[in-house]
């Protein structure tokens, strides 16, 4: 198949929505590709095979901290079937998701920081090849002392993980109070005190990472005769293909509008997939150097080395409570393991005290958090990035205090609502407020009050309550632009066209559109999911005249963008100008 077709393959008319009812906004609907995915016509990122393709594998540390004295490919670049190798010394560029936190390089140059840091990658006929190439790298190691613990981490100044960081083993950290907190807490009538620990936890999606890359030779004169020149098109199951194009223009270095990223259906990531890895340097990289294409897939064990998942936390509380329940203030104080890298790390460690203000009022409320490096693998986002361990911890200190003040669990929460359209003690704005709802409905489908006195010893109910931010106050990257943007343009015919900048799921534009009230109008509709920075996007054309039996949905996996805004203008000249804006 062409790499032009190596995305979902045209879905066929279902029988969705048989009862003829318009998708509107407030309505429950299904996944529009749900039908695809049952029936095995999704094609993922594993699933594209190109002509010539060959398969890479990454050889990992068996060291958790270590020198790298030396490497030797030579036993296996002459093994028949061995196309390439690579090493961090192809990679001296280093990178970061956050732009201020660039700890990071595709696969280590001098020292490998986990058992399973990459030190080397090859490219071979097939995948057996490629396993026993590995095993012919010869990597000599200086073993160095490991460390586990985050505080232990934090204290051994004179042996720094990273080598990106300035501040021995400290990621990050963060201290900000609202309120007086000692004052509110001297006064309390009731202080919870208690030390809790969250273990780390990773994602499990069901679809390993997986990339695979391709180089198309384009000629191009130049003055002084003529220069070939590449474009990298790199398939990858990321959840964000801007960073992942952003970062592979940084390590290659290579001109930006030189590399297209094209993000096929997911099979699962939840915040795991949320940043470029190893694989997809490492084929963008051997792509390059043999001129054929690559494809690199984790095993399960690799999945778990790459991780990103949820970061362990130890958290010390000090929570005051007035006689009658109410919540005076909070003292936290969190120490955070990163793992190798910094990650999302910096965000995490905001998030591990920010927020934590709702649904709960109080008077006041300070934390002090400290993410360190270890020798593990790097922790990242997961459903929740940030708030779920602090509040496993908040929680527990509520029930203390139910406990100790003789209210019911539920009864204490209630008396502590935010209440809605008001702001928290660190200024989040809160709007509408289900809390108190949620409460009531929980009791009375639980028979809280019948059921939770007879259950015997070991049996029990328990309640909590928590809430997750919606948007942000503060670009990624700092400017005063929108950081995503959604242009609907209306031609003479009445047609309309969605332009959608993060290419984070075409599924999110397409029921975007199906659920506004404007699709009763039985205009078509265009939607183009665009990648910023890059000169490629995804069309996906629906047609709303047969919703009110079956819906049909087609898409290519790219198509160039010039070619996308010429095809568009011959249909209304806004759309092509809204191109030549927003991408030019």
């Amino acid at each position: 198949m062409s790499h032009d077709d190596a995305g979902s393959k045209p879905v066929a008319p279902s029988a969705a929505n048989t009862s003829g009812e318009p998708w509107l906004r407030g309505k429950h609907h299904r996944k529009v590709d749900a039908m695809a995915r049952m029936q095995g016509i999704t094609r993922y990122t594993d699933d594209i095979k190109l002509p010539g393709m060959l398969h890479a594998k990454i050889k990992r540390s068996p060291h958790p901290h270590a020198k790298i004295i030396s490497i030797d490919a030579s036993r296996a670049l002459a093994m028949p079937g061995v196309y390439a190798v690579v090493t961090g010394k192809d990679f001296p560029i280093p990178y970061g998701i956050i732009p201020w936190t660039p700890d990071e390089t595709a696969l280590a140059v001098d020292k490998a920081l986990y058992v399973g840091d990459g030190v080397a990658a090859v490219a071979a006929v097939d995948e057996d090849t490629a396993i026993d190439a590995l095993a012919a790298i010869d990597v000599q190691y200086e073993v160095l002392t490991p460390l586990y613990d985050p505080e232990e981490a934090l204290a051994a100044r004179d042996n720094p993980i990273n080598p990106y960081s300035k501040k021995g083993n400290l990621s990050k950290k963060v201290l900000l109070e609202f309120g007086d907190v000692d004052a509110v807490l001297e006064g309390a009538a009731l202080i919870v005190e208690g030390d809790y620990f969250f273990e780390g936890t990773t994602h499990g999606a069901i679809e390993p990472h997986c990339a695979v890359a391709m180089v198309e030779r384009v000629e191009r004169v130049e003055a002084g005769g003529d220069q070939e020149q590449g474009l990298l098109t790199v398939w990858s199951s990321t959840q964000v293909s801007h960073y992942l194009h952003r970062e592979l223009s940084r390590v290659l270095t290579m001109p930006a509008n030189r590399i297209r990223v094209i993000q096929p259906p997911l099979g699962g990531a939840f915040g795991g997939k949320s940043e470029p890895f190893d694989l997809e340097f490492c084929v963008a990289k051997l792509a390059l150097i043999t001129g054929r294409p690559v494809k690199l897939l984790y095993t399960r064990e690799e999945v778990f080395y790459s991780h990103r998942g949820r970061h362990p936390m130890k958290m010390h509380y000090r929570t005051g409570f007035t006689q009658d329940g109410r919540m005076l203030g909070i003292d936290a104080k969190t120490f955070i393991d990163g793992g190798a890298y910094s990650s999302f790390g910096l965000v995490t460690t905001y998030y591990s005290g920010q927020l934590l203000c709702a649904p709960y009022r109080m008077d006041a409320y300070r934390f002090l958090s400290k993410r360190a490096y270890t020798n593990k693998p790097a922790c990242g986002p997961k459903r929740g990035h940030g708030s779920v361990q602090p509040r496993f911890a908040i929680e527990v200190q509520l029930d203390k205090a139910a406990v100790a003040l003789g209210l019911d669990p539920i009864e204490l929460r209630r008396r502590n609502d935010l209440g809605s359209d008001t702001r928290t003690i660190n200024e989040f704005a809160i709007g509408s407020n289900g809390f108190m709802e949620c409460l009531r409905r929980v009791e009375e489908a639980s028979e809280w009050k019948t059921r939770r006195p007879t259950l015997p010893l070991g049996r029990g109910l328990g309640v909590a309550g928590s809430t997750y931010i919606s948007g942000t106050n503060y670009p990624i990257y700092p400017n005063a632009m929108p950081q995503a943007a959604v242009q609907v343009c209306l031609d003479r015919r009445a047609g309309r066209a969605c332009f959608r900048a993060p290419t984070i799921s075409a599924r999110e534009a397409i029921r975007c559109w199906r659920s506004s009230s404007a699709k009763s109008s039985g205009c078509r509709c265009l939607i183009f999911v665009c990648c910023q920075r890059t000169r490629t996007c995804a069309p996906l054309t629906w047609e709303p005249t047969a919703l009110a039996s079956r819906s049909w949905l087609a898409t290519r996996a790219s198509m160039p963008l010039a070619s996308c805004a010429r095809k568009s203008a011959r249909r209304s000249p806004n759309v092509g100008r809204c191109l030549r804006t927003e991408w030019p």
